[in-house]
């Protein structure tokens, strides 16, 4: 019995268990929760619905309607024509047809551009959402790199207080000075202020992480460490790697897409100079109480009436009208083109600082591994002479913290040379696929 209430007891500690997230959950929450990305899919759903809209121009148009009034005074007929001073009633049904047999193909060229300004705006979409995936990479690397940097600075603060302890020890057995006990506690002071430095830094790094995927935080919550991962030697081509992003990214194609709309778009203001041709249809009939012969239906069916129209509109000084607008298009698509090259000149620019990036950071990395090992030989020699008494306090700090300084540029260096990784990765392939 007191086991099973003591489970009792415990179970709510199981129920809010640490929950582990992984960078592709990550990516999933922000896919989900991230409002600019949001309004990169509404613009996309904005696109679709235009098309849409302009592929409905293309159908007929037919109208049904119906009216009824109550004439008083002085009217007209409807039957005789005549003037009558009467109170009477009167009502008409009708319908319309009408459709554009042809415009100069202005509709079909309208589609054309809604269908291609759709497809540029999927391609936005994608590029919203890498462009905020590559702040999450970054926002969860420093999360992970400022939790190193913590436990880091807390091993340094345990191993100063081992340090007061044993000075302490040999101040009560009087083999140590007052003197050296303050030395070391001012060390271990230091530690401290870097511990709870590093801590705010790791604090500070989560809830920018919870913010970017607009999510509340939760301090339960651990992520999952990042490992180095392996690319093709050709990845280290910044040429090869440029040229593989330019037929991927989105960012590419939806700026050739914007473009290539205002090709469409000149097409269907041209259109507007060719001739016309728009075929019409209507049917009618009404009803009048002036005439007491005829019952309600009866009249309808006594003055159905109908027609069909075929008409013919030539633009004369159409041309006057359209020339400005051709011009302006033209203006918007060499803008367009220009954007186009800007997006494949910023493309340029990231992966060749990219495959820099990686280059310096794996060298940086090397040699900030090394320094760790040579300091740490160092410091534990020197740990060990202050231990037999042949060392000052001073050595020992110095000692202390420059093997600090190394491993908190050799912590700096990893997940800085892992983030480069990915990133240079991603330029690679065009997308995250096996990248999280």
């Amino acid at each position: 019995m007191k086991r099973l209430l003591l489970l009792f007891c415990l179970f709510p500690c199981f129920a809010q268990a640490q929950k582990t997230l992984s960078l592709a959950d990550c990516v999933e929450l922000l896919s989900r929760n991230n409002l600019t990305y949001r309004a990169g899919n509404l613009q996309a759903e904005a696109a679709q619905a235009n098309l849409r809209q302009t592929k409905s121009l293309i159908f007929p148009q037919i109208y049904v309607g119906a009216n009824h009034s109550l004439n008083l005074g002085r009217s007209i007929d409807q039957y005789t024509n005549a003037y009558i001073d009467e109170l009477y009633n009167y009502s008409s049904i009708g319908a319309n047809f009408q459709m554009n047999i042809f415009q100069g193909f202005k509709i079909q060229n309208q589609i054309r551009q809604s269908q291609v300004l759709k497809e540029s705006a999927d391609e936005n979409r994608k590029a919203v959402l890498n462009a905020q995936t590559i702040l999450l990479l970054q926002g969860y690397v420093n999360v992970l790199a400022t939790k190193s940097l913590y436990e880091s600075y807390v091993q340094q603060v345990e191993s100063s207080k081992q340090q007061v302890d044993r000075v302490e020890k040999q101040l009560n057995a009087g083999v140590a000075a007052q003197s050296t006990l303050y030395e070391i506690k001012a060390t271990l002071a230091n530690d401290k202020f870097d511990m709870v430095t590093a801590l705010n830094n790791y604090k500070t790094a989560r809830l920018a992480l919870f913010q970017r995927m607009n999510i509340d935080p939760d301090d339960s919550i651990i992520f999952e460490p990042l490992t180095p991962i392996e690319w093709p030697a050709d990845s280290k081509d910044a040429q090869a790697v440029y040229e593989d992003a330019l037929k991927q990214f989105p960012e590419i194609k939806s700026a050739e897409l914007s473009q290539k709309s205002y090709y469409y778009l000149v097409k269907s203001i041209k259109a507007n100079n060719y001739p016309s041709l728009v075929l019409g249809a209507n049917i009618g009939a009404f009803y009048a109480s002036t005439n007491t012969n005829l019952d309600y239906f009866k009249q309808l069916n006594a003055t159905r009436n109908g027609s069909l129209s075929l008409g013919l509109n030539i633009p004369i000084m159409g041309r006057w009208v359209t020339r400005p607008r051709v011009e302006l298009a033209k203006v918007q698509e060499r803008q367009a083109q220009n954007q186009s090259d800007i997006a494949k000149q910023l493309l340029r620019q990231s992966v060749e600082m990219a495959v820099l990036d990686v280059n310096s950071t794996a060298d940086r990395f090397g040699a900030a591994q090394g320094q760790v090992e040579s300091l740490t030989a160092s410091f534990t020699v020197v740990e060990s002479k202050l231990n037999a008494g042949t060392a000052n306090i001073f050595e020992y700090a110095l000692a202390k913290a420059n093997l600090g300084k190394s491993q908190a540029n050799a912590i700096q260096a990893k997940y800085e040379y892992m983030m480069k990784q990915r990133l240079l990765q991603f330029y690679r392939q065009g997308t995250w696929t096996g990248i999280y």
